[in-house]
């Protein structure tokens, strides 16, 4: 409770001192944000290791990101990046999350193709304990037809999960995705996107290999509020998963699991780099598995910073 407490005294003078850095010239390959605000989650769940606590919590959540672009014109982008994540719980320290990420991302466009490639890597800590550690490989390919009203983008991905503590190692696996991608311009600043996705999990522990679909649609609405152009936000996701066997902790039932989630943002623009944003996700989980049988609702408020 005590740490819980200082960050929150803390967190403004960590955001609101970026604004110092604002006055630095602006045409520079460096990249900078940072972020802090209040979480409110009905229930806290960790969806790596199936964990749903049916227990609500508030906390105090920071993320900066740092990137260089060593490469970045008409034809060709190479670039680098650092991304960290802290979250600080008032009650369920347990839950309490850090992340470290580093990123390379690189492109290559021919007249209306882009080609595209991402390296990432993440490592995950739980409650102050050394979690997981995640590799991703992710080369895309994106198009913009003629009309310049649509963009279209497939990607393939390999995710690597490694968990740190023994006791986890079966959930250890090697996940191949493949997506499709639609970004319909409508003008003005307005977009909607639909995409799919088909991913194929193959873990130590057969009980935790998966087949699984997802589906998503999201809105993207410039909207003028005081003389000020905020931009709302929202998504629908609708993502299927059908276990490859049973085991013991399914009982004698293969596992089956169909989520629903719904989202939505607003950001608002303050001044020298600074936006404010609230934002809501409801998830309605099912399953015949009881840990992932659940509702949740999750409620954020940030103050957010980018140079």
């Amino acid at each position: 409770m005590k740490d819980y407490h200082k960050v929150m005294l803390i967190a403004p003078m960590i955001v609101f001192g970026g604004a110092e850095i604002q006055a630095k010239e602006k045409n520079t390959p460096l990249s900078l944000s940072a972020g802090a605000g209040f979480e409110i989650d009905s229930n806290l769940t960790v969806d790596a290791i199936d964990t749903n606590s049916n227990i609500g919590d508030e906390a105090f959540i920071f993320d900066a990101t740092a990137g260089f672009d060593f490469v970045d014109n008409e034809k060709t982008r190479l670039s680098a990046g650092y991304d960290f994540y802290y979250s600080a719980h008032g009650e369920l320290e347990t839950f309490d999350m850090v992340i470290h990420g580093v990123n390379v991302d690189g492109g290559y466009t021919v007249g209306r193709t882009d080609f595209g490639l991402t390296l990432m890597y993440n490592d995950i800590s739980l409650g102050g304990d050394d979690f997981l550690g995640l590799t991703t490989v992710r080369p895309n390919i994106g198009y913009l037809l003629e009309s310049n009203k649509v963009y279209l983008i497939g990607s393939y991905e390999y995710q690597k999960q490694d968990f740190d503590q023994v006791a986890l190692m079966a959930r250890d696996s090697k996940r191949h995705s493949f997506s499709v991608k639609s970004i319909f311009i409508l003008g003005g600043g307005r977009t909607v996107t639909t995409g799919y996705e088909f991913s194929n999990q193959d873990a130590m522990d057969q009980g935790f290999s998966y087949n699984g679909h997802l589906f998503d649609v999201s809105l993207k609405l410039p909207i003028d509020i005081f003389n000020r152009e905020t931009i709302v936000r929202s998504e629908y996701r609708f993502q299927s998963r059908g276990y490859d066997d049973a085991s013991l902790n399914y009982n004698p039932e293969v596992r089956d699991d169909k989520r629903h989630t719904i989202s939505a943002k607003w950001e608002i623009p303050i001044k020298n780099g600074f936006k404010g944003e609230v934002e809501f996700e409801y998830i309605n989980s099912n399953s015949n598995y009881s840990p992932i049988d659940y509702n949740e609702s999750v409620t954020s408020f940030r103050i957010g910073w980018e140079y």
